[in-house]
């Protein structure tokens, strides 16, 4: 096909040619509809009728466009015209390796750079279930600024598990059809021995034509061509390649190792996946041969290598987990990037590293309980240590000496002893956003999701407020996410005006100072900051690591944003990156998500698992309606960046999105006769409280709505359904109001002059169950309602989340060390309350934002429990951690 200049395809019109393969012709093209340049790939009329080479062309646009990673050609759309086929991808700039590899071989540290990002794309294609199978030089490109992109996955192919006995033999391709046994696909020099028979492939199919990619960028040879393809594939079957390091090359042989592991005829004595590969590899980055090869020479007794599951690969992961070790002690000049293991079994959600860079603080449930704990762990040491009497913790930081880590848990600001020994309680917090411990021995913190900052002494004396949310007419939404800087007077924050577009671009990160006099707008983002040998971190839109250069005694920074990670753990409903910095020159990041999945359980009285609704996913707030028929549930999107209610069928799991706006809309509260649901939302400036029918056939009604600082939650119905209890969260505390669904004011309904919040009225409308701290912990009362008079201590110990069974005779809640509690409700004679009852541990998922209020509900008659139940994850990815962050660095 020749297509000239101005020839359109759809939207899209043929600028000019580049090129030109066995599967298509490739044209420069104008995206008329965005305005941008895009490259668009025709399959040639003459090929259209070829049942075969269409099928791999839509092969191709299927498997790419299911992938989303930034080492693999990124696919925009695809479609037919006037009988010819075409594929449309972002345009690159740059040449292939094949290109670079006609002017000779590349240096190890080059081949390296390359190689790790290749097998991180190859490991995204391999954990969407996509065999890649045709890798070679010429399907892969190296764009200007070095960056590795893999293209043609046109042969590409589902990996078969094992396990699945549904799938045919030779596996099922992105279509669902199978390749006949015995046809060989891909290209001779770079097929596994399994391809060339017609054996069945998997990711270690794509893992050998990798070692012979390396082979051959390393060398300048291909490793097993030879003068016929039958006689490259008997090659490929029964030699191997001469060996690198006697070469002459300046090749070291952990470089060797990792190559010639790569290339081993038995796919089970290669590594078992690209993860491990890129891991290998990535413990040679930044190294010379030399340095590498005293990485492996020098690797300490007690290498945690019991982490990694398959043997096949210790002796190649060695230098990634026990180097560690050798690199701190060492201090190489150059930057180092490598994955190190976690001894825990379960996600990682808040992380900090101490100033000097040698410790780790995280959270992670406890195995027993399913609560969050801390843990500390030295970096490169084989174990952690959990730290007593921390159940229920969030978001750490240390103090300036090492020798103790604050955090948060039931309702209190803490520190304890790294050592380990009892934790003291320093402030009172609700939902709190992090802190930060000063060289000047002042810890500032962010009490609640809507609070400004405030600043505390180590011994809990000196609680004081540091910013104003409300200062200068200013209705900033949140302060949150403080970092001290070096002089322990000033600090940056994170001030978020996310529910108003035209403050939004106000949104980003601000210093201030003890004396809460100075602001002053740094950077614009959305995410948690963090501060380290003269660089400024933060998580973009896009969920990306990104650094720029920042001046520690200007506050100002300058030039231009680094690329630090091409991903990162991000939690929408909270702003919080996972990342953290020191000033001694590391950094430590998780690239999966912040967010810890969960599972709708349904549990019997003993905590007993009785079955499950719907899939697992990044929920909160579960809430039965009165039938019994279904549940509204908040779920996170979190490639959007937003959460939305949820409908389940609880009879056969079945769900349907209930709302829709780009705003956040959470905690839905189905009305007494099942007819409505109110939920919260963000609101322009603030949020709201907003009824919809619960069939969707109506549009949503606003009730109440506050500005700036103030946020409303809606709690639970009256009994005529006219009113909604909801939970007003002030700059000065929490109140209870009643809003009509009619209109007109909200009023208060407040017992007392305490804080109270989490209102539930009893199914016959006469009482209400709520929280508050007024004893110095989270308790649960209940008072008379309409009128709110007297009032009652139903909990002991500590006590949120109540709920009422069906008929009024018992009180449920959580206590602080996470049992659930029942709790016998007399009203015949006024009030009283028999003896509490502890049924089970309620193993919930961790908190991810305010408006995450309960992790329980209950059936009508209080024989089964719906749990929204953290899910332990198959297998817990290392963390990426980068040595001598600063080294190498163009400033």
């Amino acid at each position: 096909m020749s297509l000239v200049a101005g020839t359109k395809f759809g939207p899209y019109e043929i600028v000019a040619p580049i090129g030109a393969g066995g599967m298509g012709e490739v044209f420069r093209a104008a995206d008329t509809r965005l305005g941008r340049v895009v490259a668009l790939k025709v399959l040639p009329r003459q090929f259209a009728a070829d049942a075969d080479r269409l099928h791999r062309f839509e092969q191709e646009a299927r498997a790419v466009a299911a992938l989303n990673h930034p080492n693999i050609l990124a696919v925009f759309d695809a479609g037919q015209q006037d009988g010819s086929s075409f594929l449309v991808s972002e345009l690159l700039e740059g040449e292939s390796l094949r290109a670079a590899l006609d002017r000779g071989a590349l240096p190890p540290r080059k081949t390296i750079e390359y190689g790790v990002q290749i097998a991180q794309g190859l490991a995204a294609a391999h954990a969407k279930g996509i065999v890649h199978r045709d890798l070679k030089p010429e399907n892969i490109f190296i764009t200007k600024d070095g960056r590795v992109k893999i293209l043609d996955f046109g042969l590409a192919k589902l990996a078969q598990k094992a396990s699945d006995s549904s799938m045919e033999p030779d596996g099922a391709t992105v279509t669902s059809s199978n390749t006949a046994a015995g046809v060989v696909m891909g290209t001779a020099s770079y097929m596994a021995p399994e391809q060339v028979r017609g054996e069945a492939v998997d990711a270690r199919t794509d893992i050998f034509a990798f070692g012979a990619v390396m082979y051959e960028t390393l060398s300048g040879n291909r490793a097993f061509r030879r003068d016929t393809v039958p006689e490259t594939m008997t090659a490929v079957l029964k030699e191997d390649p001469p060996d690198l390091v006697d070469a002459g090359l300046s090749v070291s042989p952990a470089l060797d190792r990792i190559v010639r592991r790569c290339l081993e005829k038995n796919p089970e004595q290669r590594f078992q996946s690209a993860k491990d590969l890129s891991f290998a590899l990535a413990s040679l980055s930044g190294a010379d041969s030399s340095a590498a090869s005293k990485v492996v020479t020098g690797a300490a007794p007690g290498t945690p290598s019991v982490f990694w599951k398959s043997a096949a690969i210790v002796m190649a992961l060695l230098a990634a987990v026990a180097g560690l070790a050798w690199f701190i002690s060492t201090r190489p000049a150059s930057k180092v990037r490598m994955q190190f293991a976690i001894p825990v079994e379960n996600v990682i959600n808040h992380m900090a590293l101490s100033r000097d860079g040698s410790w780790l603080a995280f959270v992670s449930p406890d195995e027993g309980t399913g609560r969050p704990v801390l843990y500390v762990q030295r970096i490169g040491a084989p174990s952690a240590t959990q730290l007593p009497g921390t159940e229920g913790a969030t978001y750490p930081f240390w103090s300036p000496d090492g020798a103790s880590v604050a955090f948060f848990a039931n309702g209190k600001l803490q520190r304890v002893p790294a050592s380990g020994g009892p934790p003291q309680k320093l402030a009172d917090v609700l939902a709190a956003r992090g802190g930060s411990w000063g060289t000047r021995n002042v810890i500032i913190y962010a009490p609640d999701a809507g609070s400004s900052i405030w600043r505390v002494n180590p011994d809990g004396t000196g609680a004081a407020r540091v910013t104003d949310v409300t200062a200068g007419g200013r209705q900033d939404q949140t302060h949150r996410w403080p970092v001290f800087l070096p002089d322990g007077n000033r600090f940056l924050y994170w001030d978020g005006n996310f529910g108003n577009d035209k403050d939004d671009r106000a949104s980003g990160t601000y210093l201030s100072s003890l004396d809460g006099k100075e602001r002053k707008l740094v950077v614009l983002c959305h995410s948690n900051a963090g501060v380290a040998f003269g660089r400024l971190f933060y998580a973009n839109d896009e969920h990306q690591l990104i650094s720029i250069p920042f001046d520690t005694s200007k506050g100002t920074v300058s030039g231009s944003p680094s690329l630090e990670a091409s991903l990162v753990g991000f939690q929408p409903a909270t702003y919080w990156a996972d990342f953290a910095v020191a000033e001694t020159n590391s950094m430590v990041y998780n690239a999966k998500s912040g967010s810890s999945l969960s599972e709708l359980v349904w549990v019997d009285r003993t905590g007993k698992k009785v079955g499950t609704i719907g899939q697992p996913g990044v929920m909160c707030n579960p809430s039965i309606s009165p039938d019994g028929n279904r549940v509204a549930a908040d779920i996170t999107d979190q490639k959007a960046n937003n959460v939305d209610i949820w409908l389940f069928n609880t009879q056969d799991g079945g769900n349907t999105r209930f709302t829709f706006a780009p705003e956040e809309e959470v905690a839905g509260v189905w009305s007494r006769d099942g007819k409505l649901i109110a939920y919260r939302s963000n609101l322009a400036g603030g949020s709201g409280v907003l009824i919809k029918p619960a069939n969707s056939l109506g549009e949503p009604k606003l009730l109440a709505e506050y500005r700036g600082t103030d946020d409303i939650i809606p709690n639970s119905w009256s009994l005529d359904n006219q009113k909604v209890l909801c939970t007003h969260f002030t700059p000065s505390g929490y109140i209870l109001e009643l809003v009509p669904i009619t209109g007109g004011s909200a009023t208060r309904f407040h017992p007392g002059a305490d804080n109270a919040a989490t209102g539930m009225i009893s199914p016959d409308g006469k009482w209400v169950a709520y929280t508050s701290n007024a004893s110095g912990n989270w308790e649960i009362y209940v008072t008379t309602f309409p009128g709110a008079e007297g009032k009652w201590q139903v909990s002991r110990g500590g006590g949120t989340q109540p709920r009422w069974r069906g008929d009024g005779k018992e009180i449920y809640y959580e206590g602080l060390t996470g049992m659930l509690t029942a709790v016998p409700i007399r009203t015949d004679s006024g009030f009283a309350t028999g003896t509490p009852a502890p049924l089970f541990q309620i193993r919930g998922r961790f908190q991810i934002s305010s408006t995450d209020v309960f992790t329980y509900d209950v059936a009508k008659d209080g024989q089964r429990f719906l749990v929204n139940r953290y899910v332990k994850p198959e297998r817990v990815d290392p963390l990426t951690i980068v040595l001598h962050a600063a080294a190498d660095r163009e400033n």
